[in-house]
């Protein structure tokens, strides 16, 4: 059986969301027949806490983006430290601090937020790449791509994993987008690299080390055709939240089709891909810091 997609428009739905919005629904046969897959639960387990991450990253974005949008300058400005601010266990720099929060209150701070939430972004999803070839290969399923090879040759692994999930475990609509989800994906490497290791600032090897093979759909960021008009020029990648949400969604995509098609390979579990419903699975922001755990801060 396949994964039924359930529009918002339908009365089934009770979601608040924007209408037209697709969520993964699944029918009462499913949640009967989950109860008993045998899945390797630490190939799940792996995958649950990458998906809470990547899914919290999206809330903490939208809410410190709300947040600066709400706050109040000059009851920050009390938090911060008078006259100058430690950089190191014994070195410090002078600084005016109503400058730190003028500038943070300004148009820059989204970019910059959201520079910093697509580097967490593909952090989480580069580990759990390493962590699954390395468990897989630990139990004997030896993969033409090593867990400390760079994070270009774990994308195009897991591009090629997913490309033979069956419809079974997945929507087909979705096998069809993987070209362009891998390459949404792709550019997010290539734009943390750029973050990382050049201020943000576009250079040749952005373009140059795209993935260009199997078919995925690689994907250049806007600005880049000013950077190609004048390479002299320094052109930055102008990230916003809404850029950020897209990159959000499409490694959540891939992460759950990567699961899927693990699970569906080498564990030989044949019924519908993995379901929050069906694992009862609600929404728990706390997840990111105590998992299952009982403890509290």
């Amino acid at each position: 059986m396949r994964l039924r997609l359930t529009c918002l428009r339908s009365a089934q739905c009770r979601c608040l969301a924007p209408v037209g919005t697709i969520f993964i629904g699944v029918s009462e046969d499913h949640h009967k027949r989950a109860r008993h897959v045998k899945r390797d639960l630490e190939i799940q387990k792996a995958f649950e806490v990458a998906d809470d991450s990547l899914q919290t990253i999206q809330h903490y974005h939208l809410y410190v983006i709300a947040a600066q949008k709400s706050s109040d300058k000059d009851k920050i400005a009390a938090y911060f430290p008078d006259r100058g601010i430690r950089i190191t266990p014994v070195w410090g720099r002078f600084y005016d601090k109503h400058e730190i929060v003028d500038f943070f209150s300004s148009h820059y701070f989204e970019p910059i937020q959201a520079r910093v939430s697509l580097v967490y972004v593909t952090s989480v999803f580069d580990d759990l790449l390493s962590r699954f070839i390395k468990y897989l290969t630990d139990k004997g399923f030896p993969q033409n791509c090593n867990a400390s090879d760079n994070y270009r040759k774990r994308i195009l692994w897991a591009y090629k994993e997913c490309k033979r999930c069956p419809l079974s475990v997945v929507n087909g609509e979705t096998l069809e987008r993987l070209p362009l989800t891998f390459g949404i994906i792709d550019d997010a490497r290539r734009l943390r690299n750029l973050i990382v290791h050049n201020h943000g600032l576009f250079d040749q090897e952005y373009e140059n080390s795209a993935i260009r093979s199997d078919g995925i759909d690689v994907q250049l960021h806007p600005n880049y055709s000013e950077f190609k008009k004048n390479p002299k020029r320094s052109i930055p990648a102008t990230i916003t939240t809404k850029d950020l949400l897209k990159f959000v969604w499409f490694h959540v995509e891939a992460l759950h089709v990567t699961h899927n098609s693990i699970q569906e390979k080498f564990f030989h579990v044949t019924s519908d891909g993995y379901s929050y419903e069906a694992e009862k699975k609600s929404l728990e922001l706390k997840n990111l810091l105590f998992g299952d755990s009982e403890l509290e801060i």
